[in-house]
Protein backbone atom coordinates (compact mmCIF):
# COMPACT_ATOMS: atom_id res chain seq x y z
CA UNK A 1 0.00 0.00 0.00
CA UNK A 2 1.55 3.42 -1.05
CA UNK A 3 1.20 6.84 0.90
CA UNK A 4 -1.64 7.95 -1.38
CA UNK A 5 -3.96 4.99 -0.78
CA UNK A 6 -3.14 5.29 2.63
CA UNK A 7 -4.59 8.94 3.08
CA UNK A 8 -7.09 8.48 1.07
CA UNK A 9 -8.49 5.24 3.54
CA UNK A 10 -7.60 7.82 6.69
CA UNK A 11 -10.00 10.53 4.93
CA UNK A 12 -12.80 8.01 4.37
CA UNK A 13 -12.36 6.45 7.98
CA UNK A 14 -12.31 10.06 9.80
CA UNK A 15 -15.66 10.83 7.96
CA UNK A 16 -17.08 7.57 8.37
CA UNK A 17 -16.63 8.05 12.69
CA UNK A 18 -17.60 11.66 12.63
CA UNK A 19 -20.84 10.73 11.02
CA UNK A 20 -21.14 8.26 13.75
CA UNK A 21 -20.53 10.62 16.47
CA UNK A 22 -23.21 13.13 15.12
CA UNK A 23 -25.83 10.54 14.65
CA UNK A 24 -25.27 9.77 18.46
CA UNK A 25 -25.58 13.14 19.54
CA UNK A 26 -28.66 13.84 17.70
CA UNK A 27 -32.07 13.19 20.22
CA UNK A 28 -34.53 11.40 18.56
CA UNK A 29 -38.09 12.53 19.73
CA UNK A 30 -40.10 9.51 19.76
CA UNK A 31 -43.39 11.53 20.32
CA UNK A 32 -44.69 13.13 17.16
CA UNK A 33 -46.09 16.87 17.97
CA UNK A 34 -49.16 17.13 18.11
CA UNK A 35 -50.57 20.97 16.05
CA UNK A 36 -53.56 22.43 18.29
CA UNK A 37 -55.47 25.05 16.34
CA UNK A 38 -55.20 28.51 17.76
CA UNK A 39 -58.85 28.77 18.54
CA UNK A 40 -58.98 26.22 20.68
CA UNK A 41 -55.20 27.11 22.54
CA UNK A 42 -56.45 30.37 23.30
CA UNK A 43 -60.24 29.35 24.09
CA UNK A 44 -61.92 31.14 21.54
CA UNK A 45 -65.66 30.22 20.99
CA UNK A 46 -67.15 30.08 17.31
CA UNK A 47 -68.65 32.98 17.84
CA UNK A 48 -65.17 34.83 17.91
CA UNK A 49 -64.00 32.98 14.90
CA UNK A 50 -66.77 34.19 12.66
CA UNK A 51 -66.18 37.67 13.98
CA UNK A 52 -62.55 37.73 13.07
CA UNK A 53 -63.62 35.51 9.43
CA UNK A 54 -66.15 38.68 8.75
CA UNK A 55 -63.74 41.56 9.53
CA UNK A 56 -61.25 39.40 6.63
CA UNK A 57 -64.46 39.58 4.41
CA UNK A 58 -64.48 44.06 4.89
CA UNK A 59 -61.12 44.14 4.19
CA UNK A 60 -61.09 42.35 0.70
CA UNK A 61 -63.45 42.95 -1.38
CA UNK A 62 -63.93 39.63 -3.48
CA UNK A 63 -66.31 41.46 -6.35
CA UNK A 64 -63.67 43.72 -7.41
CA UNK A 65 -61.58 40.93 -8.55
CA UNK A 66 -63.39 40.03 -11.42
CA UNK A 67 -64.09 36.16 -13.08
CA UNK A 68 -60.61 35.58 -15.43
CA UNK A 69 -60.79 35.69 -19.48
CA UNK A 70 -59.77 33.09 -21.57
CA UNK A 71 -59.03 33.83 -25.65
CA UNK A 72 -61.00 31.56 -27.96
CA UNK A 73 -57.73 31.67 -30.11
CA UNK A 74 -55.74 29.94 -27.19
CA UNK A 75 -57.39 26.33 -27.82
CA UNK A 76 -57.95 24.01 -25.83
CA UNK A 77 -55.69 23.74 -22.43
CA UNK A 78 -56.08 19.83 -21.83
CA UNK A 79 -56.16 19.13 -25.48
CA UNK A 80 -54.10 15.64 -26.41
CA UNK A 81 -51.20 16.35 -29.22
CA UNK A 82 -50.43 13.34 -31.30
CA UNK A 83 -47.51 13.64 -33.79
CA UNK A 84 -49.44 11.52 -36.07
CA UNK A 85 -50.70 13.22 -38.96
CA UNK A 86 -54.49 12.71 -38.47
CA UNK A 87 -55.90 10.92 -41.75
CA UNK A 88 -57.54 12.25 -44.32
CA UNK A 89 -61.11 10.43 -45.65
CA UNK A 90 -61.27 10.51 -49.89
CA UNK A 91 -64.74 10.56 -50.93
CA UNK A 92 -64.19 10.57 -54.50
CA UNK A 93 -60.72 9.52 -55.83
CA UNK A 94 -60.62 11.06 -59.23
CA UNK A 95 -61.73 14.37 -57.94
CA UNK A 96 -58.71 13.75 -55.25
CA UNK A 97 -56.34 13.28 -57.85
CA UNK A 98 -57.22 15.87 -59.87
CA UNK A 99 -57.26 18.50 -56.98
CA UNK A 100 -53.30 17.01 -56.37
CA UNK A 101 -52.58 17.42 -60.03
CA UNK A 102 -53.66 21.06 -59.95
CA UNK A 103 -51.48 21.65 -56.54
CA UNK A 104 -48.56 20.31 -58.03
CA UNK A 105 -48.85 22.29 -61.24
CA UNK A 106 -49.08 25.47 -58.85
CA UNK A 107 -45.75 24.18 -57.13
CA UNK A 108 -43.68 23.20 -60.00
CA UNK A 109 -41.61 26.06 -61.24
CA UNK A 110 -41.75 27.57 -64.13
CA UNK A 111 -40.39 25.98 -67.29
CA UNK A 112 -36.58 27.65 -67.97
CA UNK A 113 -36.51 30.25 -70.84
CA UNK A 114 -33.80 31.67 -72.74
CA UNK A 115 -32.42 34.55 -71.84
CA UNK A 116 -33.25 38.04 -73.99
CA UNK A 117 -30.75 38.33 -77.17
CA UNK A 118 -28.43 41.10 -76.22
CA UNK A 119 -27.02 41.11 -79.48
CA UNK A 120 -26.85 44.44 -81.89
CA UNK A 121 -26.73 43.57 -85.68
CA UNK A 122 -23.96 45.52 -87.82
CA UNK A 123 -24.25 43.98 -90.81
CA UNK A 124 -24.03 40.88 -93.27
CA UNK A 125 -21.82 40.37 -96.28
CA UNK A 126 -21.99 38.14 -98.54
CA UNK A 127 -19.03 36.02 -99.94
CA UNK A 128 -18.77 32.80 -102.00
CA UNK A 129 -22.73 32.11 -101.87
CA UNK A 130 -22.48 32.15 -98.14
CA UNK A 131 -23.94 34.76 -95.90
CA UNK A 132 -21.76 36.04 -92.88
CA UNK A 133 -23.18 37.93 -89.86
CA UNK A 134 -21.65 40.99 -87.93
CA UNK A 135 -23.04 41.47 -84.45
CA UNK A 136 -21.80 43.16 -81.31
CA UNK A 137 -22.11 42.37 -77.48
CA UNK A 138 -21.01 44.32 -74.86
CA UNK A 139 -18.82 45.86 -77.32
CA UNK A 140 -17.08 42.65 -78.86
CA UNK A 141 -17.67 42.30 -82.47
CA UNK A 142 -18.80 38.83 -83.42
CA UNK A 143 -18.63 36.94 -87.07
CA UNK A 144 -20.57 34.13 -88.08
CA UNK A 145 -22.25 32.49 -90.90
CA UNK A 146 -25.82 30.10 -91.13
CA UNK A 147 -24.98 27.38 -88.71
CA UNK A 148 -21.66 28.80 -86.95
CA UNK A 149 -22.19 28.69 -83.07
CA UNK A 150 -21.64 32.24 -81.15
CA UNK A 151 -19.88 31.43 -77.99
CA UNK A 152 -20.62 27.78 -78.00
CA UNK A 153 -24.19 29.16 -76.38
CA UNK A 154 -26.11 30.46 -80.13
CA UNK A 155 -26.30 29.18 -83.10
CA UNK A 156 -27.21 31.52 -86.17
CA UNK A 157 -29.62 29.54 -87.90
CA UNK A 158 -31.31 31.89 -91.06
CA UNK A 159 -31.17 35.56 -92.03
CA UNK A 160 -33.58 37.49 -94.05
CA UNK A 161 -34.19 41.11 -94.85
CA UNK A 162 -35.94 41.86 -91.49
CA UNK A 163 -34.93 38.85 -88.74
CA UNK A 164 -32.00 36.96 -87.85
CA UNK A 165 -33.21 33.54 -86.42
CA UNK A 166 -31.18 31.70 -83.29
CA UNK A 167 -31.59 28.54 -81.59
CA UNK A 168 -30.56 29.28 -77.57
CA UNK A 169 -28.28 25.87 -77.57
CA UNK A 170 -28.73 24.77 -73.51
CA UNK A 171 -32.45 25.00 -74.06
CA UNK A 172 -32.50 24.52 -77.95
CA UNK A 173 -35.24 27.50 -77.86
CA UNK A 174 -35.56 29.58 -81.13
CA UNK A 175 -34.98 33.50 -80.73
CA UNK A 176 -35.40 36.20 -83.35
CA UNK A 177 -33.32 39.12 -83.40
CA UNK A 178 -34.85 42.01 -85.53
CA UNK A 179 -32.75 43.79 -87.92
CA UNK A 180 -32.99 47.84 -87.96
CA UNK A 181 -33.13 49.27 -91.56
CA UNK A 182 -30.65 52.41 -90.23
CA UNK A 183 -27.64 50.27 -88.39
CA UNK A 184 -28.17 47.74 -90.92
CA UNK A 185 -25.87 46.91 -94.10
CA UNK A 186 -24.97 44.46 -96.55
CA UNK A 187 -21.75 44.03 -98.26
CA UNK A 188 -20.89 41.78 -101.69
Amino acid sequence: MDAVEKKRKMIIGGALVATLIAAALVEVDDEPELHVPESLQSGRTVQDRTNKTESNAAQLDVSKLGQRKFSPLAGELFASTNWVQKRVVIDDPEEEAIKMARAARALAPPAPTAPPLQFKYAGKAIADNETWVFLSQSGENLITKIGGKINDTYRLDSINDTAITMTYLPLNIKQTLTINNQIAGTFR
